[in-house]
């Protein structure tokens, strides 16, 4: 910087850089499972090319084994989630976007007169990366972990599973999906994976796992 003002957080990370656009919270989302459970989707955004970053959260107890994803439906981006009845899912929405003008405080302006970062903005902040792709035991929906605090996980696909049902008598493929899922209990965020769709039965014949390796991108959800 030649000359003025240089703002930072209590970190001493730089407030703002000329000529960026921050990543803000645009909306949040929650939703309660209702009775009698199971499967549920809500329309969360539409499919309109914006660039927007996505991530989830849910109060489910660890012993469970469920889930939410997004997933595109036609003209709209759909969050899908699949709990007992009672649980919450939490969505966190960021994107760039124009910020609203504050009553007072400070307000950043880029130079096409868009008021880009205000004093109240929830700017993206505490993002983290988890996992070790190389290690098939320690990434994708085998990965498990705690973290202190309030956190949220972005929606990626971590797995497969592929088998053969023979109990109808009729033999038939049966599969299931795994994403990724953060568990937050009032003061730890356990992080796992959980199933989408369909089931694991510990009966089918020829079980085969896929796992995607993915590495698990969390963000510190507190300040939203």
């Amino acid at each position: 910087m030649s000359y003025g003002a240089l703002l930072t957080d209590s970190q001493g990370v730089p407030f703002y850089i000329d000529g960026t656009r921050p990543l803000t919270l645009v909306n949040k989302v929650s939703y309660t499972v209702p009775s009698p459970g199971g499967l549920r989707s809500i329309d969360l955004y539409p499919n309109d090319g914006v660039m927007r970053f996505v991530f989830l959260q849910d109060n489910a107890p660890t012993s469970g084994n469920s889930c939410s994803w997004l997933q595109m439906d036609g003209s709209a981006w759909r969050l899908y989630m699949n709990y007992l009845p009672g649980i919450t899912v939490t969505v966190f929405i960021l994107g760039y976007a124009n910020q609203p003008v504050p009553s007072w405080g400070i307000a950043i302006w880029d130079a096409q007169n868009n008021c880009i970062l205000t004093n109240e903005s929830k700017v993206m902040r505490d993002v983290i990366s988890l996992g070790d792709q190389s290690n098939d035991n320690n990434s994708g929906f085998r990965y498990t972990g705690t973290l202190n605090g309030n956190w949220a996980v972005a929606p990626f696909w971590s797995g497969l599973f592929t088998g053969v049902d023979n109990s109808t008598g009729q033999p038939r493929p049966v599969s299931a999906t795994f994403y990724l899922a953060a568990h937050f209990n009032g003061s730890q965020t356990f992080l796992r994976s959980g199933i989408g769709q369909g089931s694991v039965d510990g009966n089918v014949s020829n079980p085969s796992y896929s796992n995607s390796r993915c590495l698990l991108t969390c963000v510190n959800v507190d300040r939203y």
